[in-house]
């Protein structure tokens, strides 16, 4: 069980850092796209990463309550 978690954990870190953290940064994004349009595309994400963040924590504390069961 704790490994299955463990693997959820880490799919919701790549979901985090390579996909809505990378798009969330100007660098990735083509010089000529309009700073408006930009900063709309990552207010859209923003709840996104915020989720993403939730999800890690409710993982976590699953992961810390199996640990205490075993």
């Amino acid at each position: 069980m704790s490994g299955f978690l463990a693997a959820a954990l880490r799919m919701e870190d790549q979901i985090s850092q390579s996909v809505y953290e990378e798009y969330r940064d100007r660098t990735h994004w083509p010089a000529e796209l309009d700073e408006d349009v930009f900063l709309q595309i990552t207010e859209r994400l923003t709840p996104l990463v915020e989720d993403t963040k939730k999800h890690r924590r409710i993982l976590q504390a699953l992961i810390q309550e199996h640990a205490k069961s075993q």
